[in-house]
C-alpha cells in the first residue's frame, strides 16, 4: 500500500513539472502568435532565471553592499561577505560557521588553505584601512594590525594563521599575529619591479600552498613574481600579465591572463612545495573568455560572456563555445565542477552544471524570441 502510494506521488508530482512546463511553452506559442514578444521575452526570462530543484541555496539575503567572496587553491572551501558578517563553507565536509565584523570589509584576501582570512576595514576619518586577522572555522583568532594601510593593497595570510603580509609605502611587511607585535620589513620594492616604475605601483598577492605569486604593476600591465617566504627569494615568472588575479584549479595549479590588450593568453601555473612554479606560454583567449575558471573536464573553462553578462559560458580550446541555458547576476567562482554565483534575486547560489532537456527547449525559445523580437 505505502509502495503504491508513493508510486501515486510520484506520478502527480511529474504530471505536475510537466504541465507547467507545457502551459509555459502554450503561453509562449500564443504570444508569439499575437507578436507579443516583449512579454515573451520576460516570462522565458524569468524561467531561465529561477533556481532549479539541484541548487542549493547558500544565502537567501540580498545585503545592501556587494559581497565579496574568496575560495581556498582546492576550491573546496568559500568566503563571502554580506554586509557587516562574514560566513565560512567548507563544501567537502559541510562545517560553517560567520563572523560578525567591526565594519563592512573594504577587501578580504583566505589564506590558501581557506581557515584564515585577513579583512580591510576603511577609516573614513583617517583615512586608508584597517588590517584585521580572522580563523574562517572558529574564534582562535582575532588579531588588529597597528598598521594602517592604502585600501585595496595586497595582503595575505599564512596557512597556519600567524603571519601577515601587506604592501606599505611599496616595501612588503610581515606581521605576527595572536598579540601586539611591531611590523617588520620583509623585502624591499627593489625586488618586485614594476613594468612602468614612474606610475604609482599597485601590488596584489595570492596565496599558492605556502607561498605567494605577487603582481607589481598598473592598468592592464603586470609583473608577476614568485615568493618563497622561508627563504626570503623572489623569482620573475613572467613581464607580460594583464590582470592581477589568479583563477586556482586543483591545489597544484591555477591561471593568469598574460599577453596585452588585444592578444591575450590564459596561462597555467604549476606549483609544488619546495619548486619554483612554472608558468607555460598559454592559450590565446579573447577578451570575454579573460575571467575563465577550469572545470575539471579536459581543457573546459566556464567564463561570462561578454555580450551576454548575465549569461554563463563553456569553452573548450579545441572545441566550440556553448552558453548555458540560465541566467544569473554574477559568477562569482568553481568548487569542483559547481559554481557560485549570485542570482538575479541577489540570493548565493551553489549548483552543479547539468541541465534538463527542458531547460534547453526554454532556451531555445528564448533564442527564437529575441530573434523575432530584434526584427
Amino acid at each position: 500500500m505505502k509502495f503504491h502510494f508513493i508510486l501515486i506521488l510520484t506520478f502527480l508530482n511529474f504530471s505536475y513539472c510537466q504541465s507547467k512546463h507545457e502551459s509555459l511553452v502554450s503561453e509562449i506559442e500564443d504570444l508569439i502568435s499575437k507578436e507579443k514578444y516583449e512579454k515573451a521575452l520576460v516570462l522565458l526570462q524569468d524561467r531561465l532565471s529561477a533556481n532549479r530543484s539541484n541548487a542549493e541555496i547558500l544565502s537567501k539575503n540580498k545585503p545592501n553592499q556587494p559581497r565579496l567572496f574568496a575560495l581556498s587553491e582546492d576550491r573546496s572551501k568559500i568566503v563571502w561577505t554580506e554586509n557587516k558578517t562574514l560566513y565560512f563553507r567548507d563544501l567537502v565536509n559541510d562545517n560553517r560557521n560567520s563572523i560578525e565584523l567591526k565594519l563592512r570589509p573594504d577587501s578580504i584576501q583566505v589564506s590558501a588553505n581557506g581557515n584564515y582570512v585577513v579583512v580591510q576595514y576603511p577609516l573614513k576619518q583617517y583615512g586608508g584601512c584597517a588590517l584585521f586577522g580572522y580563523s574562517t572555522m572558529d574564534s582562535s583568532l582575532e588579531h588588529e594590525s597597528i598598521v594602517h594601510i592604502p585600501c585595496k593593497t595586497g595582503m595575505a595570510i599564512s596557512n597556519s594563521g600567524d603571519l601577515i603580509f601587506y604592501f606599505f609605502e611599496n616595501q612588503l611587511f610581515v606581521e605576527k599575529t595572536g598579540k601586539i607585535s611591531k611590523p617588520e620589513k620583509f623585502l624591499t620594492n627593489d625586488l618586485f619591479p614594476s613594468p612602468y616604475p614612474k606610475l604609482k605601483i599597485q601590488y596584489h598577492i595570492s596565496p599558492i600552498g605556502n607561498e605567494y605569486l605577487v603582481w607589481s604593476g598598473v592598468g592592464g600591465a603586470y609583473h608577476l613574481f614568485f615568493l618563497n617566504i622561508e627563504l626570503k627569494k623572489v623569482s620573475l615568472l613572467s613581464k607580460d600579465i594583464v590582470l592581477p588575479k589568479f583563477y586556482y584549479h586543483n591545489g597544484n595549479s591555477g591561471y593568469v591572463v598574460g599577453g596585452k590588450i588585444g592578444d591575450l593568453y590564459l596561462k597555467e601555473v604549476n606549483y609544488q612545495q619546495g619548486r619554483s612554479p612554472s608558468i607555460n606560454r598559454g592559450i590565446p583567449i579573447v577578451t570575454r573568455e579573460a575571467y575563465s575558471w577550469r572545470l575539471t573536464g579536459k581543457d573546459e573553462f566556464i567564463t561570462t560572456n561578454q555580450n551576454e553578462p548575465n549569461q554563463p559560458m563553456k569553452w573548450k580550446v579545441t572545441g566550440k563555445k556553448e552558453h548555458f541555458p540560465f541566467f544569473l547576476d554574477r559568477l562569482w567562482g568553481v568548487a569542483g565542477d559547481k559554481i557560485v554565483y549570485e542570482s538575479i534575486r541577489g540570493e548565493l547560489v551553489l549548483d552543479d552544471l547539468t541541465f534538463s532537456e527542458e531547460d534547453w527547449k526554454v532556451y531555445e525559445y528564448f533564442k527564437k524570441v529575441r530573434k523575432l523580437n530584434d526584427g
